[in-house]
Order: structure tokens, then sequence, then C-alpha cells
């Protein structure tokens, strides 16, 4: 019995140890809302928190009243957050008509309300360098400029010029200032961009404006409406900017509800930098984690930390992002709170967000009426540090850092490219290169090939200079010896030479040189045939699979996983033996001369140059790289048009048509190739559908 107890207390350490080791705790376990990024491919994968919350602050307001004696009020409506280089938090408390100070702990320390001229709903709070205050008092239609005892120094009012008309609203939400002194004020509704002002307070030109968006609709409207019909429909104008920042080079950064602009940055000429940026369109595309509801995107602030990071929310998906000075992503995360039982780090409306010299992240809420206070987690942290270090090009430096976010999240792929971009300032370009293929990084993987090769070059050139000099003394060799012997051609190849399925697949050599003729000899001569149509159809199957699984990586970057050939042959199967029917069909209605069998050899044999080009360039492909692009993407184009022309020139031929009928052959197929597929999805549907109804009443009736 004892012995049975022993051998219990030793399996149940045992278990526990297993536990502890081989399943760890996960440092964001109380963390009420999950965290995600992108890998190298699109895929969105969860990570480890990189911000945790630590508490609330301005929940509560001091004021002492003028009885001298203290009462507390809340935050209402609050529209703007502001911490100043000395960390002081600044927060536009719009429907109190205050700018409430606060200390970096939440410590009150002040309220501004300018008792001069008091305050109506502000929206914008901005303290420059030297202490000045700067607040958009939205209610008042003004910009109000005060020094750091919040005394009344200047008002910006509307702005006066001859390019604006009395139509103008002039509503100050908020404003930046750079290191000039120019004063950048976003105002409610205006689609004419930032308006600029001087130091001085005077207009200055208006600035950054986005650019109108136009639909295909708003196309074919200007195309075919009258003037008066045109009068009536609404003007289209460009999305107004909903909020602003700036970094310490002076470069400003807005946000909008623009499809193409949602976050720009801009240069002092007022240049949109980040135009080819790629995450405006992952912004857009962003979903709702905890819901699939879909939900129309409002994004409400941009902030900047110091080492460039964009951090971005979104108030109606209640998303926040995060993303590298390059615009790499590079975690996002979104926890709805319910109005009236509030977690800490969670929001319900997230209007503002800025980043102080510790690090921290605070985001002020209109909805709960407070400020929520995030800090790094050690990933995060070690994640900022490792992508500070390799914008600042020191490799070496980050690359431990890269290692321990591996040891945290070995899925974490933005490490493998750091970690290769350190073996690559080495000179270890064959490490570099396995390393940014993990990282789904093509030019990098090409720009590491390109260093493997030159060695490789460098190292055998004596070699290769050589055996290129003896391949051509023993061709010139050969094709003496075989004019003055005369080869003939061996009994074998004379017998293959014989056979019709032989003789019709040599036929497609012709029709490459003369495709009119050669197309015409299928019909008319029975130059083509089943069995020659099928070994090209089989060898244009061997193309895909060769061109999907060996193709080099620096022009086929996808992972292992996205290289199966299931999907992509029956897609190409069930297109190619549609176009064949359809186009049969076609011909038979419009009086074409082309029996079934003709269309599908000509068809068969208009692929030919994808298989005589196709092959070789995939193979050719691991051989080089970016820089050989141009090349590589010539010979990709030109056998894909030379086999559209083919198409071409086979229906023309084969069917006996002019030019104009060739085309409306090709349309009419397309067309009914599209409505065919929708009725066989439409009869798929309903089989399906009838499946389940009669599964349903078999269940019924077995109960």
């Amino acid at each position: 019995m004892h012995n049975n107890q022993s051998k219990s207390k030793y399996v149940l350490w045992l278990v526990c140890l297993i536990a502890l080791t081989g399943f760890p705790m996960k440092a964001s376990a109380d963390v009420p809302y999950r965290t995600f990024t992108e890998d190298s491919y699109g895929r969105t994968i969860m990570t480890q928190s990189a911000y945790s919350p630590v508490g609330v602050i301005a929940q509560e307001i001091p004021i002492v009243n003028d009885k001298g004696e203290v009462e507390y009020s809340s935050l209402q409506r609050p529209q703007d957050l502001f911490i100043a280089d000395n960390d002081d938090i600044y927060i536009a408390d719009t429907d109190n008509n205050r700018i409430v100070h606060l200390s970096e702990d939440g410590e009150f320390i002040r309220a501004i309300t300018v008792p001069e001229s008091p305050l109506n709903q502000p929206q914008g709070v901005f303290v420059t360098d030297n202490g000045d205050i700067f607040i958009a008092d939205t209610g008042n239609k003004r910009v109000v400029h005060l020094d750091k005892n919040a005394k009344l120094l200047k008002e910006i009012g509307r702005p006066e010029s001859r390019f604006i008309n009395e139509s103008f609203v002039y509503e100050p939400t908020n404003m930046v200032i750079d290191k000039r002194g120019f004063i950048y004020v976003v105002s409610k509704g205006s689609y004419h961009g930032i308006i600029q002002f001087t130091p001085e307070g005077k207009f200055d030109q208006f600035f950054g404006t986005n650019k109108t968006e136009v639909t295909v609709m708003d196309v074919i409207r200007r195309q075919f409406y009258s003037k008066e019909q045109l009068s009536r429909q609404v003007r289209l104008l460009p999305v107004t900017i909903r909020n602003i920042d700036i970094d310490q080079q002076g470069f400003i950064y807005t946000v909008s509800g623009s499809k193409t602009e949602q976050v720009k940055k801009l240069n002092i000429r007022g240049e949109n930098i980040w135009k080819k940026m790629s995450f405006n369109d992952r912004l857009f595309s962003l979903a709702t984690v905890e819901t699939d509801e879909k939900i129309e995107k409002q994004l409400t602030d941009v902030s900047l930390d110091q080492n460039g990071n964009v951090t971005i929310i979104d108030k109606s998906r209640n998303i926040v992002s995060q993303y590298d000075a390059n615009g790499t992503m590079l975690f996002y995360w979104s926890g709805r709170s319910a109005l009236g039982n509030s977690l800490v780090g969670l929001t319900a409306a997230p209007v503002a967000v800025e980043t102080n010299s510790n690090k921290r992240l605070y985001i002020l809420d209109e909805a709960l009426n407070l400020i929520q206070v995030y800090e790094p987690t050690e990933f995060g942290a070690t994640v900022h540090e490792a992508y500070r270090l390799m914008q600042e090009g020191k490799y070496a430096e980050g690359e431990q850092y890269w290692d321990k976010v591996l040891k945290l999240n070995a899925h974490f792929s933005p490490a493998y490219k750091g970690i290769a971009e350190a073996a690559y300032s080495r000179g270890e370009y064959e490490r570099a290169r396995d390393l940014f293929k993990l990282a789904g990084d093509g030019e990098g993987y090409s720009d590491s090939f390109w260093q493997i090769r030159l060695q490789w070059f460098q190292k055998n050139f004596s070699t290769l200079a050589n055996g290129a000099i003896i391949a051509g003394l023993l061709l010139w060799l050969y094709l003496k010896l075989k004019k003055r012997l005369n080869f003939r051609i061996m009994p074998e190849a004379k017998k293959l030479n014989k056979r019709t399925w032989f003789q019709q697949l040599k036929h497609v050599f012709y029709i490459l040189k003369h495709p009119i003729d050669g197309f015409g000899d299928l019909r008319y001569l029975n130059r083509g045939g089943y069995i020659s149509a099928f070994i090209i159809l089989i060898l244009t199957v061997i193309m895909l699979l060769v061109k999907s699984f060996y193709t080099s990586f620096t022009y086929n970057p996808v992972p292992v996983y996205a290289k199966g050939s299931t999907y992509m042959l029956t897609i190409f199967l069930a297109v190619w033996f549609s176009w064949v029917i359809c186009n049969y069909l076609v011909g038979s209605i419009k009086q074409g001369e082309a029996r079934f069998k003709d269309v599908f050899v000509g068809s068969c044999y208009s692929l030919f140059p994808v298989v005589l080009f196709g092959i070789p360039l995939a193979l050719i492909s691991n051989i080089f790289t970016l820089s050989e692009a141009s090349i590589y993407s010539s010979i990709e184009v030109g056998m894909l048009l030379w086999s559209g022309l083919l198409f071409f020139w086979n229906i023309q031929a084969l069917q006996n048509y002019g030019v104009g009928e060739t085309v409306l052959n090709i349309t009419l197929t397309v067309i009914t190739m599209t409505i065919m597929w929708v009725l066989v999805f439409i009869l798929i549907g309903l089989t399906s559908e009838f499946g389940n109804f009669v599964y349903t009443i078999y269940q019924e009736v077995s109960m």
C-alpha cells in the first residue's frame, strides 16, 4: 500500500513538472483582450500582449470651489489628449469647457478655463517645447494661444484670404505647431485640408488636402448624364481630415476616412510620402477581433513615439493598431468595454492616443470619461528595441533582441528577417538566404542569392571559361563531321517519325511560324488529333506544377503550404474545358465552321508557347535574382501574349471568321462561360439545400 502511494506521489510530481516546463504560463493571461499581428504572408496570428493595462487616470478631477472646499468632478465627453516633453498630461475636457492638466501619474495640477475669455467646447490641445499652450476652442471658432501660466496671448480666428469664400466653415478641432512656429489647424467638416497659419496667426495656405475619391459609377454618370442631371448630383469632395500629429523631424501625420489615404505622412511641402505604403489597405480591411460583425471604420487619432512607431485608434471598431516607421505592422488588439461594467484596459469609444517618454501608452475614452494607461510587456518592449536597432542599421546589436523575441514567440516572422539582416551584414549569405525565406522576404532572399552567385562565379570563373571554349570547339567539330560524313536519321527515329500522332505533334511547330495556315490545316488537312492534343494539355499541367513547386522563392515568395496543386489544377481544367465547350456552342450558333474536335485540338495547340517557355523559365528562375526581373517578366509576358494571339488566330482560321467576328466570338464565349458557372454554382447550392432537406426529413421520421 505504501509503495502504491509513493508511486502515485512520484507520478503526480512528474505531471506537475511536465506541466510547468512543457506548457509555460503566458505573460498576457490577465490581459482582458487578445493581441494579433501579421506574418510575412499576410496571415493574422495571435501573439503575446505587446501592452498590458496598468490602470486608469482622470476618473475624478479635484476642483477647489469658491469656499476653499475640494469637490470632485469627472470628465465630460473629452476629445483630445496631449503629453508634453516633461510627461505632463493635458486633456481637452470638452463639455466642461476646460483643459485639465495632470502629472504623469494622473495627479491633478490645474484646470485651464481662460477666465478673461472663457472656453466653449474645446476639442484640441497642444503644448510647445517652451510650455506655450494652444487650444482648439471649437465652440468659439478660434485657436487660443496661452503662455505656460495660462495667460491669454493671442486668438487666431477665421482665416482671411481672397481664396476663401463666405461659405467656408471654420470650427477648429485640433492643431499642431512645428519648430518654426507655424500652426496647422484641422477644422471640422473642411474638405480643403489643413489650414496653415504663420507664427503671427495669418493665413498662409491649405496643406495636405485629401484627393477626391471617384467611383466607377461616378465616371459612368459623367459620361452619360446631361449637365442638368449632373448639377442635381451630390458634388464630389475630398474626404475631411479627422486628426493630426507631428514628430520631432517636423513630419505631419493625419488620419481620415479616406479609403486610399487613411494615414498620411506629410513633408514640409504637403506631399504624402506614405502614399505607396501598404498599411493603409490593412487598416481598411482589419476586422473586429471579438466579433464577425461588419462595422465601418472610424479612425480618430494617430500618435508617434520616440522610435517613430505609429499608433492608430479606430473608435467604431475599437481597434488599437501599431506600425513601425516603415509601415510594417507590429501589433493590433481590440477589447470593447460595456458601459457601466468597464474593465481596466478595455475601451468603449477611444478618441485620442499618446505615448510618453517612458513608452507608456495613454488612450482617452470619451464614453467612459477617463484615460486607460498601458505599458509595454517584456515581449512588446523587446520587439520595439529590436526594430529601433534595425532601423538604425545596428543589425548585430539587434540580433540578440530578435533571438529573445523568437524564444517568446517562434511564429513572429519579422524576427527572422532581423536575424537575416545581421547574418547578411556579417557576410553569412547562405544563412541569410535561408532566414529571409523563413521571414517571407523575397527581396532579401534575392540579395543574399546574388552575393552567393557572385562568389560562385568568382571561384569557378576559370573552369567556366575553359568549359565554354571546349564546348565551342566540340560544336565546331560536330558540324564539320556532320557535313563531311552526311549523318542520317536513325532507323528508330524514322519509325517514330512515321507515326500519325507524332506527325501531328510536330505540326505545332509549323503553327508557331505560320499560325493562320497551320490552324487551317487542322481543319482541312486533318493535321491534328486527340492524342497529340492531350499530350500538349498534359504538358501544360506539368508546366503549372513545375512553375508552382520549382520557381525560385525570389519570383514566387509563397509559403510551402500555399503550393498545393489540387486547387490550381482544378481551376485550370474547369476553365479550360468550359472554354472549349462554350466556344464550340457559340461558334455553332454564330455560323462557325469548326467541329468540336477542331475547337478542342486547336485550343490545346494554342497552349504550346506556355509549355515551350514555361518549364525552362521556372527552372532558370533559380539562377536569377531581382536584378534580372525585367528579363523574367518579359519572357513570361511574351509567352502569355503569344499564346493569347494563337487563341485568336485559332478561332479566326477554324471558324472562318473575320477579325470583328473573332472578337465577338471571344466576347460571347466569356459571357457564356460566366453564365454557365453561375448556373453551376446555383445548381450546387440547390442540390446541397435539397440534400439537407431530405436528411432533415429522415431525422424527423427516424425520431
